[in-house]
């Protein structure tokens, strides 16, 4: 490849990243993401960051976030203004840069390249998304787990990939112990591949791993202790996975046309269709690949939901949804399967085409050709249909950070409360610290 070709490529990626992080903008309703700051991303990362610079290896909630770290330690560099707008922009751009893996990484599942942009788009229009996850710092790994499943079955050639999937499994699982679900696909991978060269993301992941793995220890906090009933978490996946698989709007409208059971019996027997037709009649790679993402799913959301067990108890309304997090890798991977299978099923139909236009008798009338398989062309409609249900009526959901105070307002609050502080400091919340000291000096406005 020559250097015209890849300065090409990183230029068409740049700016397909940055179109992908300004659609996520877009998408929360209420109150923009440019302006507030969500959740542990003010009350954590920033004023800790601040109080005390670079202490990256640090646990929150009982394990260590890494790359929610590392975002809260570049907004306490830059002014304290545009903090908002380093955490907006930094999920935004960390969703939009999965996208652009996920569309290259999946190569070899996905032939053809508008089904990965299909794909790519799946991570972008998730429908559940606005509810936690967008435009944050400390969501940002719920998106680094998609580009994770991605990256274990990726086969990358150069050193560039190699060094990207190591990239990508270090800090997701530095970022995230949930990664740990995606244990039994590496052993497979490990397995399947005797190459050293063929591990790049299996050696991330595992020291990823050996820094996690302290951090849990120092943070004596455990959730093994007090984890959920197996009937709630049943309940959980049925409810907030299977529901509103094909939309967080329909699943409501659902609801209220025939209640909730009736919406989760109708979703269940669709999704259960699918999924079945899949299993029985696509392909042994397309099988194993459903199986992979189904098994991966399923062993998250139970993992996650059974360790914090209060979201498989709250109630969801439509404006929040308790662990929705949980349901983003799940949905996205539901929505993986139908795209892998509708692409092998236009890649047979195509094959059967230029098998037909080989061996066909030239007594063919001038003019005409083959027919198409109808199957393939019909699971291409079905499958824009499904999708386009659920991101066009939630591309733009209500947020977390709707109520959340402007983060103007919070940044007057500490400029103001610095002018009366008699030692330079000013002592501000912090969630799981109680309170931290923030030197004036390192306010800079």
């Amino acid at each position: 490849m020559t250097n015209a070709h890849v300065v090409r490529g990183v230029a068409l990626t740049a700016i397909a990243v940055s179109a992908g992080a300004l659609v996520l903008l877009l998408r929360p309703a209420g109150r923009s993401p440019l302006i507030s700051i969500y959740a542990e991303d003010l009350t954590v990362y920033i004023v800790q960051a601040l109080a005390s610079p670079w202490h990256l290896f640090a646990s929150y909630a009982g394990y260590l976030q890494l790359l929610p770290r590392l975002i809260g330690q570049l907004a306490a560099l830059l002014p304290l203004h545009d903090a908002a707008l380093v955490f907006a922009m930094s999920g935004a751009i960390t969703a939009s840069a999965v996208a652009a893996f996920v569309f290259h990484a999946s190569a070899g599942h996905v032939r053809s390249a508008g089904l990965r942009a299909l794909l790519a788009a799946a991570v972008l229009l998730l429908p559940v998304a606005p509810l936690a996850i967008a435009d944050n710092g400390v969501n940002t790994p719920w998106y680094l787990l998609f580009a994770l499943f991605w990256a274990v079955l990726w086969r990358p050639r150069t050193r560039a990939g190699m060094a990207g999937a190591a990239v990508i499994g270090f800090i997701t699982m530095a970022s995230n112990p949930l990664a740990l679900t995606l244990a039994p696909l590496l052993a497979v991978r490990v397995a399947a591949l005797r190459g050293v060269r063929e591990h790049a993301v299996t050696a991330g992941w595992a020291l990823g791993l050996a820094v996690q793995i302290p951090a849990i220890i120092a943070a004596r906090r455990s959730r093994v202790g007090e984890t959920a009933d197996p009937r709630h978490v049943l309940a959980f996946i049925a409810h907030e996975v299977v529901l509103p698989a094909f939309g967080w709007h329909l699943d409501w409208w659902l609801q209220a046309a025939v209640g909730r059971k009736g919406a989760l019996l109708v979703t269940g027997v669709v999704l259960g269709a699918v999924l079945g037709a899949i299993l029985i009649t696509a392909s042994a790679r397309v099988r194993f690949f459903a199986a992979a993402a189904l098994v991966t799913a399923l062993l998250l959301a139970s993992v996650a939901a059974t360790l914090s067990w209060w979201v498989t108890i709250l109630p969801a309304s439509f404006t929040a949804e308790p662990g929705s997090r949980y349901s983003t890798l799940p949905i996205f991977l539901i929505e993986s399967i139908a795209i892998v299978a509708v692409d092998a099923a236009v890649r047979r139909a195509g094959d059967r085409e230029l098998s037909a236009r080989l061996f066909t008798p030239r007594t063919l009338a001038p003019g005409a050709r083959p027919a198409r398989p109808r199957a393939a062309a019909a699971a291409v409609i079905a499958l824009a249909v499904m999708l386009s249900v659920g991101w066009v009526t939630d591309f733009r959901n209500p947020h977390g950070r709707a109520p959340a105070e402007p983060w103007s307002q919070v940044t007057a609050t500490w400029l103001a409360a610095c002018g009366h502080s008699a030692d330079g400091t000013i002592r501000v919340p912090s969630t799981g610290a109680g309170y931290v000291r923030i030197r004036c000096s390192g306010l800079r406005s």
